[in-house]
């Protein structure tokens, strides 16, 4: 089902303030168009700034002659929904496109990053160092210490601790690296819970497990427009959904090729030269997990049986420890953490998070981030009732705020890792 029915609503752009690295000269364009995004699926943040290169906008130049701009520029943004929420993000220019040029006007489109993401490539930020104890501490000081954040920090605590070598790599890869190997300490069920993910919001960066994005309240409830009205109490919703799309639905062979539901790892042991094949099959653990939905999907028996993915691994052993010579020496055979139980579970977790697949259009609330829990509610075919496989909960993936001309509205790519509505919506939530 796909149905586009725009709406948009007031917003507002209260500050759009551009830095001149030459003198250090501030410009305000906050009359352009603002596409902003957050994403799970990217590191930091990213804006898409619209406006008129005008003549006469600096000493009878154009912004771009002159400012002029170079990229890195320092760009404060601070924009505004309609029921007073601002989002207020300090940036910095990544790339300076001409989209239009004629004898009237030319508009330029600046993509904006965070700081943190043009510091990211660095090569004093690639990181050198011996990292010990939990992934979630080496996190912390990862973004603290080589890529200086002074953000707020959202980091899950992890059961496990991984000892490494940085390698000379850069700091976002090596916590997206991390992030795979990373159990949360809130349940400890190593090999049923791990896998988390990494990203930023205009809050801050987020270090969060998936388990534990499923298993959180939802903070919005939301209904399709289009719905009966017997299933529009508005005591029970926050807003309605003016746009949805879930054509996305399940496709057996990618689902399969990917590994979602059952899989093969095959470790070989550097030390005594010997491996071992480990399978694991993620209905036989459905019991051990939180989804945000009642259950996975019910396959046939027939094609439940056998492994679709085969990874290949060595078994991480002799990445030793801080400690004397003979703490060393006794642990060199050891294994950093348990590849086998680990690997194989994160691998399926990952491709199950986005069992289900929903984008909407909704009223612009600039208080909605990435990583939130939400829950909707959508009509069945017939238009008489919930639709009970598609409503539900859902975590925020992919976020996207647009403004232009003063209306505003935002875009939400919505996941969850299991079908079936589990739950009911609840009011009172939304900021008046």
């Amino acid at each position: 089902m796909s149905v586009n029915k725009f709406k948009y609503e007031n917003c507002k752009i209260n500050k759009a303030e551009i830095r001149s690295n030459v003198n250090g000269d501030t410009v305000n364009i906050s009359g352009g168009e603002v596409q902003y995004s957050e994403s799970m699926f990217n590191d930091t943040i990213e804006v898409d700034y619209i406006f008129a290169n005008r003549a006469g906008t600096i000493n009878g130049q154009t912004l771009l002659e002159g400012l002029p701009l170079f990229g890195t520029e320092d760009f404060v943004l601070d924009i505004q929904d309609s029921i007073g929420n601002n989002i207020k993000v300090e940036l910095n220019v990544n790339k300076v496109t001409p989209i239009r040029k004629d004898t009237q006007q030319e508009q330029l489109l600046l993509r904006l990053t965070s700081e943190e993401y043009i510091r990211n490539e660095e090569i004093t930020s690639s990181i050198v160092k011996r990292y010990n104890g939990k992934i979630s501490e080496s996190v912390e000081k990862i973004l603290s210490d080589k890529l200086g954040t002074g953000k707020d920090l959202f980091i899950e605590e992890t059961n496990n601790n991984y000892n490494f070598v940085g390698n000379v790599r850069k700091p976002f890869y090596i916590i997206n690296w991390l992030a795979k190997k990373s159990v949360p300490a809130a349940d400890g069920k190593v090999g049923k819970t791990a896998g988390y993910m990494f990203y930023e919001t205009s809050e801050g960066f987020h270090f969060k497990s998936i388990d534990g994005l499923f298993a959180q309240d939802h903070i919005r409830s939301y209904v399709f427009s289009d719905t009966p009205d017997v299933l529009k109490k508005t005591d029970q919703y926050d807003g309605e959904i003016v746009r949805i799309n879930t054509d996305n639905r399940f496709i057996a062979n990618e689902k399969y090729r990917m590994g979602v539901y059952s899989t093969k790892l095959i470790a070989f042991d550097p030390f005594n030269c010997k491996y071992a094949v480990f399978n694991r099959n993620a209905f036989d653990d459905e019991d051990g997990i939180t989804t945000s939905g009642k259950n996975l999907p019910t396959l046939n028996p027939k094609f439940n049986t056998k492994s679709t993915r085969t990874t290949y691994i060595i078994k991480d052993t002799g990445s030793l420890p801080s400690g004397d010579l003979t703490q060393q020496i006794k642990k060199s055979s050891e294994e950093n953490f348990q590849a086998e139980i680990i690997m194989n579970q994160a691998i399926s977790r990952y491709n199950q998070f986005s069992t289900g697949v929903v984008e909407i259009d909704i009223a612009p609330d600039f208080a909605l981030h990435v990583g939130d829990a939400i829950f909707i509610d959508v009509p069945d075919t017939g238009g008489g009732s919930t639709d009970k496989l598609i409503s539900g909960k859902y975590v925020i993936a992919i976020l996207k705020h647009a403004i232009r001309a003063g209306k505003g509205v935002t875009k939400l790519g919505l996941v969850r890792d299991s079908f079936g509505r589990k739950g009911k919506p609840h009011s009172g939530s939304m900021v008046n």
